[in-house]
């Protein structure tokens, strides 16, 4: 079987990572053979290397990416079997469905589906759907307004935000609305990465519900690929890894932070993605900087080896996370997880965390709850083998096949 991936590879993203773990299996299957079309821009992050990769030039219509079919892409869709658009190059589906008809298969990471804008939630708490210009608007000053409360957005800057998403909410989902047209008609098979992610695209697409498919991310294997073993010892400290973004939750965890302190339990906080960043600024605001650790993008060996050495990883996100591949990182390196009770999160947690709502008292107590057990290292990297592993490349394999 030939297939031909389109995967942009210019950010390393969760769509990326997953994508490439899902490549580093199918790469050494001797029944398959894979050609990959990416984009010019940036550096590609594409692995295994030894992939041949074809790059065309890109350009972006939102939230979208929108890929030019050159002579080289129109003979690459000749030579396959099947094409996998792993990353959300979706717009292209239409296109080469005129070129030939070949089955395609679409990977659902988040919800550019039913969504024109980059931040995909209402005042950060719930997906801004049922699409119009004017909901677009309200989605759009509602996160404004969010961001303005903590700090992250000036209130000088949001008023001039708030007046310019009359216009440029409507032209948001117009550009949308245009690219996507025919879209859905073109891919013959989605792939969603979470039960959550599907219920929620299939409650504003009926029509794909026979035709979608959950096939989680097989990134429990990711950390082993830089760490050679689990550390005996926790250290005393909380892990975040989400980074500046509002939508991963760092004020709710600071808040939970804080909460921890008045209650006098001596742990720090170590936030990765986060120095000279809004986050800094809230910590010290809420008095509880020396107690945090403000980290810029770390090289993946030390990452995952912070992640391991932590009591609990925490993931506070404000809206539906559609995976949460850092919930299986941490699993995997034996490390449990609060989340948020939203989304894919408590599908990943199992029993190996907490869900619990995105509000600082239930974040404070649930890592409080969490400190106190002790789990079974190895049962939970096996655990995370078991549903996050390999046999999830075998269930995309049988989607090719039967297409």
């Amino acid at each position: 079987m030939r297939v031909l991936v389109l995967s942009n590879g210019i950010w390393k993203s969760g769509a990326q990572h997953a994508t490439n773990e899902f490549l580093e299996f199918m790469s050494t299957n001797p029944n398959i053979e894979i050609k990959i079309i990416g984009c010019y821009e940036g550096n590609f992050v594409i692995q295994p290397n030894s992939i041949e990769i074809h790059r065309v030039p890109c350009k972006s219509i939102g939230i979208l990416l929108d890929m030019k079919i050159d002579k080289n892409f129109r003979q690459l869709i000749q030579w396959a079997d099947v094409v996998w658009i792993a990353t959300g190059e979706y717009t292209v589906a239409k296109r080469i469905k005129r070129i030939k008809n070949i089955p395609i298969v679409a990977h659902i990471h988040s919800y550019e589906f039913i969504c024109p804008i980059m931040i995909f939630s209402y005042k950060l708490a719930e997906i801004c759907n049922g699409c119009s210009p004017w909901r677009i608007i309200q989605c759009k000053q509602g996160i404004h307004r969010e961001l303005t409360k903590v700090g992250s957005l000036k209130r000088p800057k949001a008023q001039v935000y708030w007046l310019l998403d009359f216009g440029k909410g409507p032209l948001d989902y117009y550009l949308w609305k245009r690219a996507m047209s025919n879209v859905v008609e073109s891919i013959d098979f989605f792939i969603a990465v979470s039960r959550a992610t599907r219920d929620i695209v299939v409650s504003h697409l009926p029509e794909v519900e026979n035709k979608i498919e959950v096939v989680y991310n097989p990134v429990a294997y990711r950390p082993w690929r830089y760490l050679s073993f689990i550390p005996q010892q926790r250290g005393n400290y909380i892990f975040y890894a989400g980074g500046a973004n509002i939508h991963k939750g760092p004020h709710i965890l600071l808040n939970a932070f804080s909460l921890l302190r008045r209650w006098g339990i001596d742990v720090e906080l170590v936030m990765t993605g986060t120095a000279g960043t809004w986050v800094e600024a809230l910590a010290r605001r809420l008095g509880v900087d020396r107690g945090v650790e403000f980290l810029g993008k770390l090289p993946e060996e030390e990452y995952f080896r912070l992640m391991a050495g932590g009591r609990v990883t925490v993931m506070p996100s404000v809206w539906p996370e559609p995976f949460g591949i850092v919930a299986v990182e941490s699993i995997s390196l034996g490390v449990p997880v609060v989340g948020s009770n939203g989304g894919g999160i408590p599908e990943v947690v199992g029993n190996f965390g907490a869900v619990v709502p995105p509000h600082y008292e239930d974040v404070a107590n649930a890592i409080v709850s969490l400190s106190e057990k002790d789990y079974d290292r190895y049962e939970m990297r096996n655990y995370a083998y078991e549903k996050f592993g390999e046999k999830n490349v075998e269930k995309l394999i049988k989607i090719f096949n039967s297409i």
